[in-house]
């Protein structure tokens, strides 16, 4: 499991009372146990529904399908104030079993326009922090709408008037800063961008030498978002002075996805390195080692072979290179025997 983020949520109190109570007693929990003898609380509930430029569907306290929920009312309660319009990005509302039917489900709009909600569902708040998360759950791969990966509401509660947010990562790593640079209070400077990136990469490769793999690929992939969020900002695509640290970000990306038996994207990866760097040794070895491991071995050997005659004192390499070629000649020798042996199979 890897922690995304924080969302924060700006309720409505003054223009939906009832329903945004129902909302922040859920985030609390305070209710404890429901009529249905489960705990009227978010917490452990999962996203169970993403619709790409949609929104992302959570809160079945029940099921944890959808076909399930609960208020702080009872089963349902009725819909208040149906006047306020899905009219942009983060905004959040309650699905419903039909009209009147309001209970612990929710959504979480990802653009800026849902108008066939309107007078449909009750808006009940906005995302003013970690609306990034949320357009990532949308992102995630799905089949009829249904997450392919688990996304989960680790915790969840209330901030009160002046406690901190905290948003910032707090995993005692170098890297404090937000995990989406949109909620980074600062200004796209190259000095503290520097900086940040620097603290991403130590934290990354801390993770890495400490084999939780699955934390050095987020602390990665934080730092491309971060470059990316610098190049937007400052309107310097094709010019970004970190360039270099992108290039690594990606090599260390294909890396962790060998570890993690991800050969397909660690292929993507070093192909998008090596479009800019052709002989650079890491990216053809990593992809060198992902084509073996999707079982594409001319590939492997002639990206392995190149690899070899620029650093031809490196061992490991040349092992992966002769790796290939044994693999190559195992797989060539088992197509020949079943070949012979469907040629030689009488006719009956």
């Amino acid at each position: 499991m890897v922690l995304v983020g924080r969302v924060i949520i700006q309720l409505y109190t003054d223009k939906v009372p009832k329903s945004a109570e129902n909302f922040r007693c859920l985030c609390t929990g305070e209710k404890g146990i429901g009529q249905k003898g489960k705990p009227l609380h978010y917490k452990g509930s999962v996203i169970h529904k993403v619709i790409p430029w949609c929104m992302v569907q959570g809160g079945d306290i029940i099921n944890g399908d959808g076909t399930g929920g609960e208020s702080i009312y009872g089963e349902y309660f009725v819909s208040e104030n149906l006047k306020l319009n899905h009219n942009d990005e983060g905004i959040v509302g309650l699905a419903n079993n039909g009209p009147n039917k309001n209970s612990s489900q929710f959504y979480i709009t990802s653009v800026n326009f849902c108008g066939q909600l309107n007078g449909q569902n009750v808006v009940i708040g906005k995302v003013v922090k970690g609306l990034d998360i949320v357009k990532y759950m949308a992102t995630v791969p799905r089949e009829n709408d249904v997450p392919q990966e688990s996304i989960t509401i680790e915790d969840c509660g209330e901030i009160k008037p002046g406690d901190p947010w905290n948003i910032e990562e707090n995993d005692g790593t170098t890297d404090i800063y937000p995990p989406w640079p949109n909620d980074w209070d600062a200004e796209p400077d190259y000095q503290l961008t520097n900086k940040a990136l620097q603290d991403l990469s130590n934290s990354g490769n801390f993770f890495y030498y400490k084999e939780n793999y699955l934390k050095a690929e987020s602390k990665y992939h934080k730092i491309l978002r971060y470059i990316n969020w610098y190049e937007e900002k400052t309107n310097t695509k094709k010019q970004n002075p970190f360039s270099q640290f992108k290039c690594n970000a990606i090599l260390n990306l294909s890396a962790v996805q060998l570890k993690i038996n991800k050969p397909e994207k660690a292929l993507k990866n070093c192909n998008e390195v090596l479009i800019k760097f052709p002989n650079n040794v890491k990216a053809l070895y990593r992809r060198g080692c992902a084509k073996v491991a999707l079982k594409e071995y001319d590939g492997a050997i002639r990206d392995l072979k190149q690899a070899y005659k620029i650093h031809p004192d490196d061992k490991k390499i040349r092992n992966m290179f002769e790796l290939a070629k044994s693999k190559k000649k195992k797989y060539l020798q088992r197509e020949k025997l079943l070949c012979s042996k469907i040629f030689s199979t009488p006719n009956i």
